[in-house]
């Protein structure tokens, strides 16, 4: 993102003068979601100053700083340590979906230790594709297809077993999404949404949010508060 985050972390970009953070806090909320743990790294004071404690929001507000960058597994294990919950969604910091959370949670179901949402993007080449069984359970994940091609990728969104933390590797950084889910991914399912999908991780797609956030608030379900 090059000079947009000399001073903010990515997740703390405004959109319409919100941290693109505040609307997936937003959205929990929206869902009855009480407390949140921040996974915290580069400029956490940023986001520690700007959330607090959540009174706010009415949620409770949690963080875990990374010492050293830890990746999104060792993210999720150093986060976790910070409750006793059997079950909890996980969000990425750079993206929203409109999915329905309570579904998700409720799609944890039988030996499964993981639920992850999935969506349809235009150009797949940038996610790489998920596969799916006629069961609805991960297959396989693969590579983009090329540039321009339709495919089911994964939206960033999950509700996990604390038993899927004790696979994440006991020290130092670890990837999520290649050290972990390719592992078992006959134990995850899929929740599939046709809504509203943004990945702010590019300089374009955050142009683009600042010019038409229409969607993102749409899927956050605070249209109302901004008339």
């Amino acid at each position: 993102m090059g000079a947009l985050t000399e001073s903010l972390p990515k997740p703390m970009l405004p959109i319409d003068g919100h941290p693109f953070l505040e609307y997936l806090v937003w959205q929990l909320g929206a869902y009855g979601i009480g407390r949140i743990v921040i996974s915290t790294g580069y400029r956490a004071e940023v986001v520690r100053d700007y959330f607090g404690r959540g009174e706010k929001w009415g949620i409770a507000i949690d963080y875990a700083e990374e010492p050293t960058p830890l990746g999104t597994g060792g993210a999720v294990r150093l986060a976790a340590a910070r409750f006793d919950d059997e079950r909890f969604l996980l969000l990425n910091g750079d993206s929203a979906c409109d999915v329905d959370c309570s579904a998700l949670l409720g799609a944890l179901s039988g030996d499964l230790l993981a639920a992850m949402t999935l969506t349809r993007v235009a150009d797949g080449s940038r996610y790489g594709n998920v596969e799916l069984t006629a069961g609805g359970r991960i297959a396989r994940f693969g590579a983009g297809d090329g540039p321009g091609r339709p495919a089911l990728v994964n939206a960033g969104v999950y509700a996990l077993r604390r038993e899927l933390v004790g696979l994440i590797p006991a020290a130092g950084p670890a990837s999520l999404e290649r050290d972990v889910l390719p592992a078992i991914g006959s134990r995850i399912g899929a929740v599939v949404s046709d809504g509203y999908f943004v990945d702010m991780g590019l300089p374009e797609t955050y142009r683009q949010l600042t010019v038409d956030s229409s969607g993102l608030k749409r899927a956050v379900r605070r249209s109302d508060y901004f008339g």
